[in-house]
């Protein structure tokens, strides 16, 4: 009988991170951040709670989506 040819040798798995799902969970994260900053923080003279809520939603998100890039980046590179 005869093998395949490199049958014997095992060839090594390269394990990249999902690059999609840690942006998307990071950009989650961060909004979840953001909801909680602005439930628990001072409130800002001036804005309605709705306006501060999308702000700091939306730059916690971004933040998030940020530091979850670097990550799998890093991950990337390492594998």
């Amino acid at each position: 009988m005869s093998q395949h040819p490199g049958s014997q040798h095992p060839r090594k798995v390269r394990r990249a991170p999902n690059f999609v799902a840690f942006l998307f969970s990071g950009a989650l994260v961060g909004l979840l951040a953001g909801f909680v900053v602005n439930a628990y923080g001072p409130a800002a003279d001036g804005y309605e709670s709705s306006s501060t809520l999308g702000f700091l939603g939306l730059i916690f998100a971004g933040l998030g989506a940020l530091v979850a890039g670097i990550i799998a980046v890093l991950l990337d590179r390492r594998s």
